[in-house]
Order: C-alpha cells, then structure tokens, then sequence
C-alpha cells in the first residue's frame, strides 16, 4: 500500500502516459474503457483515463476516442447544444452540462427505474460484443423511452404544483426543469440529431451553399412532423460555427429573403434574435465597466466577440437602419463606443504615473522636466499600464465599425508623443546618473521597451534597449 499523494501519483501517470505513442494511448483507451463496461474491480479507470483525455483529445477526425458508455451514448443526440456555464439569463437551444447528471438520476431512479438499467444493461452487451446494428436499434430505444417520459413527467409537473417544486428540486431549480424539457426535445428528433453530426464536421468555418443546403434537408424533414423541434437542428448547428452569425445563411436560405424585417417576423427569427441579445448584454457590461477597475483583458475579449458578432449580423442580413433590429444595434454600437472612449480617456494619466517626470529649476509649471529616478518603478502602476496599452493595441484593428476610431487614434498619438519625450530624456539621464539613479533609470527604460511591445512595437523596443546600452557606455 502506497503512502505517496494522489497528486504525485497523477503526474508521474501523466508523465508516462505522454511518452506513449498514439496506437498505444487509443489500444489502452479502448481496452479500460471495455473493462470499465464490463463493471471489472481493481483498476484506477478515472485516475488513469484523466491523464488519457488530453491526448484522445489531439487526435483528429469527428469521433471522439473510446468505447461510448450508455450515459454518453444518452447524451450524443444534444451534445452540441451542451455549455459548461450559463452567462446571464437561460436562453433556448442551449443545455447546462450540470442539468445532465440530475436528469439522468430522474429517469434512473423516478421516470423509469425499472426500464433504464435494462436498456443500460442491453447497450453494455452490444457494445462488448461489438453488434453496431443492436447497438443502434438499443440506442434508438433508450432515446425514444426517455423522451416520451421526460414529456410526461414535465406535463404532469406544469399541471401539478407540487409536482413541479419536486421536480425542480431534484433537477437544480427552474433552469435544470428547462434544460430536462429541452433534453426530451431533442431526443423525440434524436435520429435527425445524429443525421447531422454525421453529415457535418465538428468545427465549420465557412457555412457554404452546399452545408446550409444539407442542414435545411434535414431541418424540413423534421418540420414536416415537428415544426417547434425543427429548431434545435439549426441551434446544434450554431454551435459548430467559428463565426455564430452565419446561421443567418441557413436563415436566408428558408425563409427566401435577406431583409431584416422580414426575416425578424418568421419561425428563425429567434436567431437573430440570440445574436442581438449577446450582442446587447456585451454593451450592457461594458458600459457597467467602472474605469480604472476593469479588467482590460476581458472587455477587450468582449469588444473583439461585440465586433464579429456585430460585422458578421450586418454581412449576413440587410439591416434598415429604422427597423428595430438596426435600431437595436446601433444602440448597442454607442454604448460599446462610449464605454471605450471613457476608459482609454484615463490611460494618458496611468502612463504618466507609470514613467513619472520631475519638475527642475524654479519654472513653475512650464519649467524643464526630467525622468523621476529618486525611486524605483511602482510594479503595479506598470502592470495596470502595461494592459492598458495591450488594450490599446488590440482595440485599433476594430474600433472604426464601433465608432470609436477618432478617440482611439488621438489616445493612441498621446500616449507615443509621451514615450517618446520621456524616452529621449530618460536616456540623456542614464549617460550621466550614477548608482541607485542609474540602475532605477535602467529599470525605467527596460519598462518604457516593455511598453512598446505591448504596442505591438518590437523594433522600437529593440531600438531602444540599443540606446540604451550605448547611453550606459558613455
């Protein structure tokens, strides 16, 4: 019995397991997961399958690596649709992967306690020995019976109050009751679900003619019986595009038309309406940001997705500008411009603080200034200066769509006059400062070359170390 931490054990695990080659990593896989259905004792499956995942995870190709368990084999028909987290208010087409354990626990021990272990028993077999077509056909009918008991139990719950407090209680609250209704939806349309994953590669970059043309095959094969299921083919869908806004092509294509105010009154318009909303809450926390207080990091990942979301809404669909989709974004479009502008109005004064100048002589105010070198830099001030230039770079490629290029453009200049002055004058005090002066002004300039990296300024900074090993040998 080893006494070593489990922590330990895990790494070197890992470690071994990264030297593998790849027919090893999938023959091992597949080998623990067929013991792992086959309920044999004795072995770490978790522990060592936790070091597995990161490597399955590199292989190419659609089909994850392994031996789908019934649980997963449950879970394929909406896995597209499943998010970690829920950011702000639930939304259709969208399923907490937390809601999933709580359903399946439901069905296990309530909707359908005696049907369940046997169809799980039934999916084992066949996948032991390898039939695919009772696989299939078991599959199928695990699918169909849990929806048919979900549907149930969730009617008899919305007519039965306490029922329904029962219900929610067991699945997480309100939002876990939704996501068990939308879990039965999706499985009533399963086979058309798993059509598409065939069909469709996992990350779609380009939503061309010919895939939009596959996904609305499918979508009215399902309409014609199920037109409100129908859309969970194109929400799965969404979920699989590198640019969201490019099911409004799938949209166009049904509906026959690119105009906003046609396409905001038709069954999709819940598409549109599911781009504008996070493009709507995006501005909303933007422009709740206190400046000097956010992380400049995350609003400028937010900016850069208000940005695609917004270019790609516009390129997809026309847009009148007093319909009230246009007017909706157009709003979002000034919040997110006005909340830039007060943030950056702040970043001449951190850049001042960050590089301090010192009044000389007996001037007043429009004496002769030079570099503070009475103390070292402020690691803090640096590092809130240091964002905000990251922020400042990364804002410039796409500030003129939000409207905000004019006062990028003059925040920019100022903060590069700046540099520049300091810089000069920095490097006139390293050839003549001496002990603690030299070494903070040295410091000083390993800072202002840090900053112009976070520009995007390499060569400056280059230039500028260069400077200022030849100011030290002076």
């Amino acid at each position: 019995m080893t006494t070593e931490p489990q922590a330990s054990i895990r790494q070197k695990l890992a470690s071994y397991l990264a030297q593998l080659p790849p027919p090893a990593v999938l023959k091992l896989a597949s080998g623990l997961e067929r013991e792992k259905l086959r309920g044999a004792s004795g072995i770490p499956y978790e522990m060592i399958l936790s070091g597995l995942r990161p490597l399955l995870a590199s292989f190419a190709g659609k089909d994850r690596p392994g031996t789908p368990d019934a649980l997963r084999q449950f879970c394929r028909p909406f896995e597209d649709l499943l998010v970690d987290e829920e950011s702000g208010h639930r939304r259709q087409g969208v399923i907490s992967r937390r809601s999933v354990m709580s359903v399946w626990g439901w069905l296990r021990d309530e909707l359908l306690p005696d049907a369940l272990p046997d169809m799980t028993r039934r999916i084992v077999d066949h996948t032991l020995s390898g039939d695919k077509a009772a696989l299939e056909a078991a599959v199928s009918v695990m699918h169909a019976s849990a929806a048919s008991a979900i549907v149930a139990a969730v009617a008899e719950a919305r007519a039965n109050g306490e029922m329904r407090r029962q219900a929610e209680r067991r699945l997480g609250g309100e939002n876990g009751f939704d996501d068990a209704r939308e879990i039965a939806i999706v499985l009533s349309i399963a086979p058309a679900m798993l059509k598409l994953q065939a069909e469709l590669p996992r990350s779609i970059a380009n939503f061309d003619e010919e895939t939009v043309a596959i996904v609305k095959t499918i979508y009215e094969e399902v309409a014609e019986a199920s037109p409100a299921e129908a859309l969970y083919v194109p929400f799965a869908v969404m979920n699989r595009l590198e640019e969201p806004s490019q099911i409004l092509r799938f949209v166009r294509k049904v509906a026959h038309q690119r105009n906003d105010v046609v396409i905001s009154r038709c069954e999709l318009a819940v598409f549109g309406e599911v781009l504008l909303t996070e493009i709507e809450e995006i501005a909303r926390r933007s422009e709740m940001s206190r400046p000097g207080h956010t992380d400049l990091d995350r609003l400028l990942t937010d900016i850069r997705r208000f940005a695609q979301l917004s270019k790609g809404f516009t390129a997809e669909i026309d847009l009148r500008r007093n319909g009230e989709w246009g007017q909706r974004l157009l709003a979002a479009r000034g919040r997110v411009s006005a909340a830039i502008s007060q943030e950056m109005s702040r970043f001449e004064t951190e850049l001042v603080r960050a590089l301090p100048f010192h009044q000389i002589g007996q001037y007043g105010r429009g004496g002769p200034m030079k570099p503070d070198l009475a103390k070292g830099p402020d690691h803090a001030r640096t590092a809130r200066m240091t964002a905000c230039l990251r922020f400042t770079q990364g804002i410039g490629p796409i500030c003129e769509p939000l409207g905000a290029q004019s006062h990028c453009r003059s925040i920019r200049q100022q903060i590069e006059s700046y540099l520049s002055s300091y810089e000069d004058r920095l490097l006139e005090e390293l050839r003549r400062a001496t002990g603690s002066s030299r070494a903070n002004a040295e410091a000083f300039l390993e800072i202002a070359a840090g900053f112009h990296e976070a520009l995007g300024e390499e060569k400056q900074a280059d230039v500028l170390r260069r400077r200022g090993q030849v100011a030290v040998r002076d």
